[in-house]
């Protein structure tokens, strides 16, 4: 079996913006953040997997590259949820665009390879993983975020 390092699959990004902000997004256009939270879709078929996409979307890219890159200059990568070897990008983005609780914030986002609406939503409040699961109708694995620099920020904060 592969080592889940570099298995391929699907992921979902909990995203936390905490105020407000207008970014330029390539194509789709204009953006205006609010405080509350993201949802991006994404999948990962290329080399190294979903492991590979997730240490991107860690990073603040210098160059951004793919709309969420722009995106997450002002935002912070709370949580990472999957599922390994199955390609549902799609099929989430249609069922999250019927959840009560989401809206749409950029027509076109993450969305310009395919006919969805978007692939990325918004929500007042932190959507939970059983309630993305009961929505989506899948079991999704956790994917711990690792942030190198919190502790350092957390303590240049308190003085110590």
């Amino acid at each position: 079996m592969k080592d889940h390092i570099s298995v391929q699959g699907t992921y979902i990004l909990l995203l936390q913006c905490n105020h407000e902000a207008e970014l330029s997004i390539g194509k789709p256009g204009k953006m205006k953040t609010e405080p509350g939270y993201y949802l991006y879709v994404g999948s990962a078929f290329g080399p190294g997997g979903i492991q590979a996409r997730v240490n991107h979307h860690m990073q603040i890219a210098e160059r951004p590259h793919w709309h969420i890159d722009y995106l997450r200059t002002v935002v912070v990568l709370v949580n990472v949820w999957c599922v390994y070897g199955s390609r549902y990008e799609h099929e989430w983005a249609r069922g999250l665009l019927q959840s009560d609780a989401a809206k749409v914030p950029l027509k076109g986002f993450g969305s310009s390879d395919c006919d969805c609406t978007t692939h990325l939503f918004y929500f007042e409040h932190k959507p939970t993983k059983a309630a993305l699961e009961k929505l989506l109708n899948n079991r999704l694995a956790t994917i711990e975020v690792y942030h190198p620099d919190f502790s350092q920020r957390r303590r240049a904060r308190r003085g110590f």
